[in-house]
Parts: structure tokens; sequence; C-alpha cells
């Protein structure tokens, strides 16, 4: 057996979405999901009761920080590999 431990992050969520064409990424947009049952954020997690955009969090400078340490590295990343991606990049990511 394995045991993978890591840190709990506090933060809010965020979906950020690019397209991609293999060389260059431009983003296409954000949102934040309603995970909560109740209103004000309270009572268990559900499936996905709804969404919302674009997300308050990713403000554009938020936004350009997301382009330069992850989206830009990781199509880099992927066109080194042999792997070009082309089409709708998915982050799923959590503002701390």
């Amino acid at each position: 057996a394995e045991v993978v431990i890591e840190e709990f992050m506090t933060g809010e969520e965020a979906s950020f979405f690019c397209l991609c064409d293999g060389t260059t990424a431009l983003p296409f947009g954000t949102a934040q999901d309603h995970k909560r049952v109740g209103d004000g954020d309270v009572g268990p997690n559900t499936g996905g009761m709804g969404a919302y955009s674009p997300a308050p969090v990713m403000t554009p400078d938020m936004i350009e920080r997301t382009m330069r340490e992850i989206i830009e590295p990781t199509m880099r990343g992927m066109a080194e590999l042999g792997a070009p991606f082309a089409g709708i990049l998915f982050a799923g990511l959590m503002i701390t």
C-alpha cells in the first residue's frame, strides 16, 4: 500500500479555459461552481448545482499569472514531449 500526504489548501476554486493550437494558448473564460447544497455555501457538496462566469476571483492579474505560471509551461512541456496540445485546455485552480 502507498500513502500520499498533501498539504490542505484553503481558498477559492476556479475553472480556467484556454483555446490552444499546439503552440499558442489564448484565455477563453473562467467559471466557478456552486458546490454546496445551501445558500451561503453551506451544507454538503452536490454533484454540481450550477456555475457562474466570469469567476470574480480571476482578476486580470490572476489570469496573467495563471497563463505565465501554469498554462504556458504546460503547453511548452507537452510540445517538448512530442505531444503538442490543440483544443480546449481546462485548468482546475485553487486560488490561495
